[in-house]
């Protein structure tokens, strides 16, 4: 087997409390603040969009602004500037990406020896599957809901389905472009080669950083039970809530980060010793 999960895992947690593992989540968790205020705000762009569609009656968007506490983060900037916000700010987060996976994997694993000289790719190629992600899981299944229960379904399934699948073929696109060499045909093919030189064990991992993300959520839910309505040193719960999402959230990605690095690594070792 070229990949072990349990040393890619192990890896992660090493690396994550390194140095530079404090260094990349302090980052972090400063990108993931960025990113609450504007996926906060196109996600409410977005839901007004459907109230107005009348997918929902009085009644029932009372209902659901109530379970989901608000948006007291989005800026109200319009559904077009929210979704350029949006853009700008993921596109951003792939050269964070880029940097930290970089810092990880350490010079030695380092075919480039600038960190600009795959910047443009790593915002491009990444960029592009971090949107489309984002189109399926995000927008997808809310824009569904305006054509009725059809189209409801379609977006709940197709979305989600769409974007997982995305990020299990694309699971090592980001080290590939951060880590090797390449002109942008030949990243895309050795991303999803590496890929399927040792599949399962990479959906696995996959199924494990998933788990592990359902962490951040664990802020949100408590809020649901208690009610979105309760304040917390005069503070509304939902913003305190969604503040510790965002960090825990932080905390995950980085791992999430050093893990599919590790076992990256692993595979293009495994891959270039049966070369040989």
């Amino acid at each position: 087997m070229a990949l072990d999960i349990g040393d890619a895992l192990r890896g992660g947690i090493d690396t994550v409390r390194s140095e530079d593992g404090l260094l990349v989540g302090m980052v972090f968790v400063l990108y993931s603040l960025g990113s609450l205020v504007v996926n906060e705000s196109l996600a409410a762009e977005l839901l007004t969009l459907v109230y107005e569609r009348g997918a929902y009656t009085a009644e029932q968007q009372a209902a659901i602004d109530s379970v989901g506490g608000g948006s007291p983060f989005a800026l109200g900037v319009g559904l077009l500037a929210a979704g350029l916000l949006v853009a700008i700010v993921s596109l951003a987060g792939e050269l964070v990406r880029y940097w930290a996976i970089r810092t990880f994997a350490g010079p030695v694993e380092t075919a480039t020896d600038s960190l600009g000289d795959r910047a443009v790719m790593a915002v491009a190629l990444g960029g592009a599957v971090a949107l489309t992600t984002l189109l399926f899981q995000s927008v997808l299944p809310v824009v569904g809901q305006i054509g009725g229960i059809a189209t409801t379904l379609v977006g709940s399934i197709v979305g989600p389905l769409g974007g997982l699948i995305l990020m299990t073929v694309f699971i090592y696109l980001r080290q590939e472009i951060a880590l090797n060499d390449g002109d942008y045909g030949t990243t895309v093919r050795n991303s999803v080669a590496r890929f399927l030189d040792d599949p399962v064990p990479a959906i696995l991992l996959l199924v494990v950083l998933g788990l592990l993300g359902l962490v951040g959520g664990l802020a949100s839910v408590v809020t649901g039970f208690i009610g979105a309505d309760t304040s917390v040193a005069g503070i509304s719960l939902t913003v305190v809530s969604r503040l510790l999402s965002a960090v825990l959230g932080a905390v995950v990605q980085v791992y999430g980060i050093a893990v599919v690095t590790d076992a990256y690594l692993q595979v293009r070792t495994s891959a270039s010793e049966s070369a040989v």
